[in-house]
C-alpha cells in the first residue's frame, strides 16, 4: 500500500533477474565469442523453462528476466567487444581530422569513430580541426598502477593524439556553452582550491584538482569529488521541493531537468545510476507503481546502464557506485537499529549516518583495498562530517552557477557562503589524509569472492535471516579460504618497476617484506615517482615493511623516489655508497631517514647483508671514493639460499665492471640503462647471464645503445625492457629463455 497516495502498488520482482542476466551476459562476452554464444544459449533455455513452468508467477518472472537479460547482455557485450577501431595499429601516424573536443578528448565528427585522448597541448572545448600524431594509451605498467588504456576504452576512447596544431571551427555550443556559463558562476570569487572543489562537486570537472585528488583518496572521501547519487539526489530533492511535491507532470519535469543535467556534466556510471534510480522512483510513485523499492530501482539502473555501455561492467567507478548502494540498502538500517534508542532524534541521525558510512565502505572494501593499496580507517568518521558539508556545497554550487547566468556579482554573493564551507571540507580532507590507513595488496578473484561470501553471511546475520553463530561461521570460513589458497605469484620474486628513465628493483620476500634497490626519479619534473609509482606498487605487492633499502648512488633517477618510500613504510636500514652532500636529492633522503629514525649504513666491497634467505653481496664501491657518482655506485650480487640470482650494478661504467668479482649469474640488470659505456664484454664473459633487463624510458640518450644490444645478442642473452613491457618480474630461479 502506498500510504502517501492510498493506493496499492505492484512489486517488481523481475529487475533483479534482469540485472543479473545482463551482467552475466556481458561478462561472458568479454571472454570471447564462443563464451558469449554459450551464455546466450543458456539464457534462452532459462527463458523457455520459465515460460513453460507451471505455478510460481513471481519466481517465474524473475527467471524469465534472467534468461532474457543474459541473451541481451551477451549480444550487447559481443557487439561492444568487436566494434571496429579506426585507430588500431596506427601509432606514430600523422592524421588530420575534424572533431568535437570535450574535456581533453576529441570525438571525430565521423559517426562511430572512437575518441582520441589529446596530449601535448591544451585544446579548448568545441569543434576543431586537429593535426597530430597518433599514440597508444598505456595500459597497466606496474603492480597497483592505473590501466589508462582499459579505463579510456570503456568510455569509447582507444588511442591518443599528440596535438601539433588545433584550429577552432566554431565557438562551443549547446552542452559546452551551458557548462561554460555555469562554470563561471560556480567559481566566481573563490580561491583556486575552493574553485577546483566546487567545479568537481557540481559539474564533474576535475582537471584542476591537482594534489586534492590524493588528499581526498587517502582520507576515504574520493566519492565526494565524483558526481554521484549524493549530487543527483540533492538536485532532485531541491527540484521536487521547488515544484511543490510529486505529481505526474511535476515528476516528469523534474526527471527532464535531471536528464539535462546528465547531458551537461556527462554520463558517468554513478550519475547515470543515480538519475535512473531517482527517475524510476519519481515516475513510479507518480503513476502508482512506485512500491518496488530501492533494490528494484538499483537493478533497473544496472541493467539499462550495461545494455547502453557494456564496458562499464569492468569500470571501478561503476562497481564502487553499485556496491556502496547495495551495502547501504541491505545493512545500514539494521545496523543503525542495533544502536538502541539513545540520544533521541540527534542520536538517531548519528547512528544512521555512521551506519551508512560503515556499510558503504564495507561493501566496497575489497575493491578499495586492491585498487588503492590501503583502506582509510577514519573514512566512516570523516564521512560523518564530509557528507553534510557536501550536502550544503552542492546546492550552493548549483545556485551560484544559475546566479552567474544573470550576473557575476550575484554568483560572488552566493559564494561568500560557499567559501567557508568549501574551506572546511578541504581542511577535513587534509587532516583525514594524514590519519593511519590499513595497507593492503592486490586482491585476487578468489579474494574478492571470499570477501563477498563473508559479507553476505554477515548481512544475513544482521538482518536476522541467519543466526549469529551460523553467519560468523560462514564469514570465518570465507576468510580462511584466502589463507589456504596460494597466491598467483609466490615468493621470492624480483620485480623491476617501470619508473621511466630510472631504476627501482623490488626483491619480494615472505610475510609482506621486501628489499628495495633504488626508487627511480624524474629530474627536472615535479612528478613524484616515489609517491605516485613506487609506493603504490609496493602496497599492491602486499609489502608492509622494508628491512633494507639500497640507494646505489645520488643520481635523481635512482635516489629521488626513495624519499617518499622512507616516509611511507617501516624501513630497517638504508644502505648507501659514498655520501654526496653536495647533491640536493641526497640531502633530502638523509633528512627523511633522520625524520623516520632509519639507520644509514655505508656499503663497502666485500660486505654481505642478509635478510632471511636473501643475501646481498656488495661488489662495489671500495673505501676510496672517486668523486664521480656512477663510478662510486653500489653494485650488488643478489643470492637466494646461496645461489646467484641477479646482478644490480647501478650506473657502473665498463672500467668499474672490469674490476668486479662477478660469478655466473642468470639475471643482469643492464648497468646505466643500457648505456654504450656499460654492459661490457668483460662483464658478460664473467656473468654469463641468460637474461638482461633494461630499466629504461623515453630518453634522449639512445638507451639502450645499439652496441649493447649487439653484444647481448652475440652472447645469446635474452633482452627485456621496461619501456616495452612495463614492470618485469622473475621468480627464483629465473626460467630459461625459450630456445636456450
Amino acid at each position: 500500500m502506498d500510504h502517501a497516495r492510498g493506493r496499492r502498488v505492484t512489486p517488481l520482482p523481475w529487475p533483479w533477474g534482469a540485472a543479473a542476466g545482463v551482467a552475466l551476459g556481458v561478462a561472458a562476452a568479454g571472454e570471447g565469442p564462443g563464451v558469449a554464444v554459450a551464455a546466450a544459449a543458456v539464457g534462452l533455455l532459462t527463458a523457455l523453462a520459465a515460460l513453460v513452468a507451471g505455478r510460481g508467477g513471481v519466481t517465474r518472472l524473475a527467471w524469465l528476466a534472467l534468461g532474457v537479460g543474459a541473451i541481451l547482455g551477451a549480444w550487447r557485450g559481443h557487439a561492444w567487444a568487436v566494434a571496429p577501431d579506426a585507430w588500431a595499429g596506427r601509432a606514430g601516424e600523422e592524421v588530420e581530422l575534424e572533431a568535437r573536443v570535450i574535456d581533453g578528448v576529441a570525438w571525430p565528427l565521423v559517426a562511430g569513430t572512437p575518441g582520441l585522448l589529446l596530449r601535448g597541448a591544451v585544446v579548448q572545448d568545441g569543434p576543431h580541426r586537429l593535426v597530430g600524431r597518433l599514440a597508444e594509451i598505456p595500459g597497466r605498467r606496474n603492480p597497483g598502477g592505473f590501466d589508462a588504456a582499459a579505463f579510456h576504452a570503456r568510455r569509447g576512447v582507444t588511442a591518443a593524439m599528440v596535438v601539433g596544431d588545433a584550429e577552432a571551427l566554431a565557438p562551443p555550443g549547446g552542452r559546452l556553452r551551458a557548462r561554460a556559463a555555469l562554470r563561471a558562476g560556480v567559481v566566481a570569487g573563490l580561491p583556486p582550491p575552493s574553485a577546483a572543489l566546487m567545479q568537481a562537486l557540481t559539474l564533474g570537472l576535475r582537471d584542476d584538482l591537482g594534489p586534492l585528488r590524493e588528499a581526498f583518496a587517502a582520507s576515504g572521501l574520493a566519492h565526494v569529488l565524483a558526481l554521484s547519487g549524493l549530487h543527483v539526489g540533492l538536485l532532485a530533492a531541491v527540484l521536487t521541493w521547488a515544484v511543490g511535491g510529486v505529481g505526474r507532470l511535476r515528476s516528469a519535469w523534474v526527471v527532464a531537468v535531471l536528464l539535462g543535467y546528465v547531458v551537461v556534466v556527462g554520463p558517468s556510471p554513478a550519475v547515470v545510476r543515480a538519475t535512473a534510480m531517482v527517475a524510476a522512483a519519481l515516475l513510479g510513485r507518480a503513476f502508482g507503481v512506485g512500491g518496488a523499492g530501492w533494490g528494484s530501482h538499483l537493478s533497473l539502473a544496472a541493467a539499462a546502464s550495461l545494455l547502453a555501455r557494456p564496458g562499464w561492467l569492468g569500470d571501478l567507478g561503476f562497481q564502487l557506485s553499485y556496491l556502496s548502494v547495495l551495502g547501504m540498502g541491505l545493512a545500514a538500517a539494521p545496523l543503525a537499529a542495533r544502536g538502541g534508542a539513545w540520544g533521541g532524534r540527534a542520536g538517531a541521525w548519528v547512528r544512521g549516518a555512521a551506519a551508512v558510512g560503515v556499510t558503504a565502505q564495507w561493501a566496497t572494501g575489497s575493491l578499495v583495498a586492491s585498487s588503492f593499496g590501503a583502506v582509510p580507517l577514519v573514512a566512516p568518521l570523516a564521512n560523518l562530517v564530509a557528507v553534510p558539508l557536501a550536502s550544503l556545497l552542492v546546492p550552493l554550487g548549483f545556485l551560484a552557477g544559475l546566479a552567474g547566468l544573470l550576473h557575476e556579482g550575484a554568483a560572488e554573493l552566493v559564494n561568500r557562503l560557499t567559501g567557508p564551507v568549501a574551506a572546511a571540507l578541504l581542511r577535513l580532507a587534509e587532516l583525514a589524509s594524514r590519519a593511519p590507513a590499513l595497507p593492503w595488496g592486490e586482491v585476487s578473484a578468489v579474494g574478492h569472492a571470499a570477501f563477498a561470501l563473508g559479507s553476505v553471511a554477515l548481512v544475513a546475520g544482521l538482518r536476522g535471516a541467519w543466526r549469529g553463530r551460523r553467519a560468523l561461521t560462514v564469514a570465518w570460513a570465507a576468510g580462511m579460504v584466502t589463507v589456504v589458497v596460494p597466491p598467483a605469484w609466490g615468493t621470492p620474486d624480483l620485480i623491476a618497476l617501470d619508473v621511466g628513465q630510472g631504476d627501482a628493483v623490488v626483491v619480494r620476500l615472505a610475510r609482506g617484506q621486501a628489499v628495495l634497490v633504488d626508487g627511480g626519479g624524474t629530474p627536472f619534473s615535479d612528478f613524484d615517482v616515489g609517491a605516485r609509482t613506487v609506493v603504490p606498487a609496493l602496497r599492491a605487492l602486499g609489502i608492509g615493511a622494508l628491512p633494507l633499502v639500497v640507494a646505489t648512488h645520488a643520481d635523481a633517477d635512482h635516489m629521488e623516489g626513495l624519499t617518499a618510500v622512507l616516509r611511507s613504510f617501516p624501513v630497517g636500514a638504508l644502505l648507501i655508497g659514498h655520501p654526496a652532500e653536495e647533491r640536493t636529492v641526497f640531502v633530502e633522503l638523509m633528512r627523511a631517514a633522520a625524520e623516520r629514525g632509519v639507520p644509514v649504513v655505508q656499503a663497502r666491497r666485500g660486505e654481505t647483508y642478509r635478510v632471511g634467505s636473501l643475501d646481498l653481496d656488495v661488489l662495489h664501491p671500495t673505501h676510496a671514493a672517486s668523486g664521480e657518482p656512477n663510478e662510486d655506485a653500489v653494485g650488488l650480487l643478489v643470492r637466494w639460499r646461496g645461489a646467484p640470482w641477479a646482478l644490480l650494478l647501478g650506473d657502473a661504467p665498463a672500467a668499474v665492471e672490469a674490476r668486479l668479482a662477478v660469478p655466473p649469474t642468470p639475471l643482469l640488470l643492464a648497468p646505466h640503462h643500457g648505456s654504450a659505456s656499460s654492459t661490457s664484454e668483460a662483464l658478460l664473459r664473467a656473468a654469463q647471464p641468460a637474461w638482461a633487463w633494461v630499466s629504461v624510458g623515453e630518453n634522449r640518450y639512445g638507451h639502450p645503445a645499439a652496441s649493447v644490444l649487439e653484444r647481448l645478442a652475440a652472447h645469446g642473452v635474452a633482452v627485456r625492457t621496461t619501456r616495452a613491457e612495463g614492470a618485469l618480474r622473475s621468480p627464483f630461479p629465473p626460467p630459461a629463455p625459450v630456445g636456450r
